[in-house]
């Protein structure tokens, strides 16, 4: 964990003992820098006392930027200030890495940085005396920034309006840095760069699939190679999908001969009935033992099925965070992981997060792309092997190839007449109260933002897939990875989160992804002979929360004596529906239907409502919620 300190007067005193209590519990030190007033903070071994750069996380590719900067061996943090005293806005281009960083000048001015694809939080608050930043909220607060929570914010969240490009954060007068981007502050006021685009990534023509494949499994290898280097001990979150398990594979090729790979998978609720649709996989334990058999560097361990749910440790991970996320209700499941590497002493959770974005994309862009380049067959055949969709040919050639390619109005207009029920589906999903969700569409119109179910389609290009994956990093995950590191003292790393991996794979055309009725071609080439058979061809897919019903359906009566106590609290009555959410909850469907009209209501409205409720408890110092 990292923090800064910055006062823009001239006299000494800084709230360093209250920083470092907050962030005592990681082992903190704490370097003078450069001047008198200025302090920088870090609990991740990440900062040396010579240079003005604290760094949370770690630079991949540290040897060539040595060799460049002409430097020894020295810190993450040392390379990084090297880097932005010889390339200045532009040094984060030339790094790559996951990070958040800290760097002080010699003009006083504070320079803030995240790298593009995923990186640990970093929040900051700046005004005429101060500036103060820290991957921590908490550390902030202990500098005495105020603690004015933004309970729109909430109310944005339960929206879908996820904000993912707004600086603003969580309490007002408190920002964060976006992702691939610099922040500047100085006295006179704050400065952005956004340096990265993935739409300046070059495209990749004139290769077959094979040699693609062969390629993105060479940077998926170096990926795993870098992983290795920097975490000796470490467990690998494993799935019965392609992402994770071709990260095994890759892992696995790194080790040695005699070294085997610690895996961990969860497993649903031990009262939970399989009545799955075929194309669904709730239980992923048989693939995940049939993968092992194949590769014998495995040794897989399953987490405790008794650990899952929506509402499990939610309090600690909320004060951890001291902000709300909206994906913390589907995170229930990673306790068990988290835990299971604690016990086998892991230091380290590998996991395989950025797949879906990198080599493991589905393609589903090529519905639409497809439709307006003429590619008929290709596209008759990639919707008529389309899993889980028993809709006509006809039908889903309309929703999934001509609707997107239509103007927004038409779009919606299209789909009150096929969906009456379903017109509006973020009122339809969200536990907002009417009067709540006007007023925040009224905000949402003010700052040209939206909810993400009120015009929601597939991408209709590569370009469109990948700007939509990129700028959906930049939400409040990170903040949740950060309270699981917090609460069970391991260090999380995604090993597809490889920028040339990713950059490589963006650069690929659609048909390496999507072709002759096959979807996930790219992972599927890259699967061949290193995975079994039956997983390299299986059209199944994981839901990591398939228990939900079961988990929620136990929570029932404190659910609903919940709701009677937020009738009382003078926001969460006005907030939220409690009418609604009681009656979904006092008529509970005997099983899970796998019916969005009967499911989803339920399913997302009611985890992520009480959670919001509790956030707002917490700030409020209250545990009756």
């Amino acid at each position: 964990m990292i923090a800064a300190w910055q006062s823009w007067s001239d006299r000494a005193g800084s709230p360093n003992r209250q920083i470092a209590d907050a962030l005592g519990a990681f082992g903190t030190n704490i370097a003078q820098v450069r001047r008198t007033g200025s302090a920088l903070f870090s609990a991740s071994g990440g900062q040396h006392p010579a240079c003005g750069t604290v760094l949370h996380g770690w630079i991949d590719n540290r040897d060539a930027l040595e060799r460049e900067l002409g430097l020894g061996d020295c810190s993450d943090a040392e390379l990084y200030d090297a880097a932005v005293t010889r390339w200045g806005q532009q040094a984060d281009s030339h790094i790559v890495g996951n990070y958040a960083a800290i760097t002080l000048s010699e003009s006083g001015a504070v320079r803030l940085s995240r790298s593009p694809w995923q990186a640990p939080p970093l929040h900051f608050a700046a005004d005429t005396d101060r500036a103060v930043a820290s991957t921590l909220l908490r550390a902030l607060f202990a500098a005495g920034v105020p603690h004015d929570f933004d309970y729109d914010r909430v109310a944005d969240q339960l929206a879908y309006d996820f904000r993912e490009d707004d600086l603003a954060g969580w309490y007002r007068g408190i920002k964060t840095v976006p992702l691939g981007t610099v922040i500047t502050l100085e006295r006179g006021g704050i400065s952005e760069h956004r340096w990265y685009d993935v739409a300046n990534i070059a495209p990749t023509r004139s290769v077959s699939t094979e040699e693609a494949a062969e390629t993105a499994f060479a940077f998926l290898r170096d990926a795993a190679r870098l992983a290795l280097h920097d975490n000796p001990h470490s467990a690998l979150a494993l799935s019965g999908g392609l992402d994770s398990p071709l990260v095994a594979a890759a892992l696995t090729d790194e080790l040695g001969s005699d070294a085997r790979l610690d895996t961990i998978t969860f497993r649903p609720d031990p009262a939970w009935a399989d009545h799955t649709p075929s194309d669904i996989c709730g239980d992923e334990w048989s693939k995940v033992q049939q993968i092992a058999t194949h590769n014998p560097k495995l040794h897989p361990h399953m987490a405790d099925p008794s650990i899952g749910g929506f509402s499990y440790m939610a309090r600690e991970m909320l004060g951890a965070m001291q902000l709300f996320a909206p994906g913390l209700a589907n995170m229930g499941p990673f306790h068990g992981v988290y835990a299971k590497a604690k016990e086998i002493s892991a230091k380290t959770l590998l996991t395989a997060n950025l797949g879906n974005q990198s080599f493991s994309a589905e393609g589903r862009w090529a519905y639409a792309e497809f439709a307006r380049q003429g590619k008929w067959i290709e596209l008759a055949r990639l919707l008529a092997n389309r899993a889980g969709d028993d809709r006509s040919l006809v039908r889903k050639a309309l929703a999934l190839s001509v609707l997107p390619n239509l103007p927004a109005g038409l779009r919606h207009a299209m789909r009150g007449i096929v969906h009456p029920d379903r017109k509006d589906m973020t009122a339809y999903l969200s536990l907002l109260s009417p009067q709540a969700l006007q007023s925040q569409r009224s905000r949402a119109r003010q700052r040209d933002t939206a909810s993400e179910w009120d015009d929601q389609v597939h991408a209709r290009s590569r370009l469109e897939a990948a700007e939509a994956d990129h700028r959906a990093e930049n939400g409040e995950g990170a903040d949740v990875t950060l309270a699981f590191e917090q609460l069970y003292g391991i260090r999380t790393r995604d090993v597809t989160a490889y920028r040339p991996l990713i950059e490589y794979c963006i650069s690929l055309p659609t048909e390496h992804f999507a072709w002759a009725g096959t979807h996930r071609l790219l992972a599927r080439k890259m699967a061949k002979g290193r995975l079994p058979e039956s997983i390299r061809t299986s059209a199944d897919h994981g839901q990591h929360n398939i228990d939900w019903h079961l988990r929620i359906g136990r929570e029932r009566a404190q659910l609903i004596a919940a709701c009677h106590v937020m009738r009382d609290h003078p926001v969460l009555s006005n907030l939220l529906d409690l009418d609604r959410m009681e009656h979904l909850l006092a008529n509970w469907p005997d099983r899970q239907s796998y019916d969005i009209d009967q499911d989803w209501p339920r399913m997302l409205g009611i985890p992520r409502a009480i959670l919001a409720a509790q956030m707002i408890g917490m700030v409020e110092g209250r545990n009756d919620i």
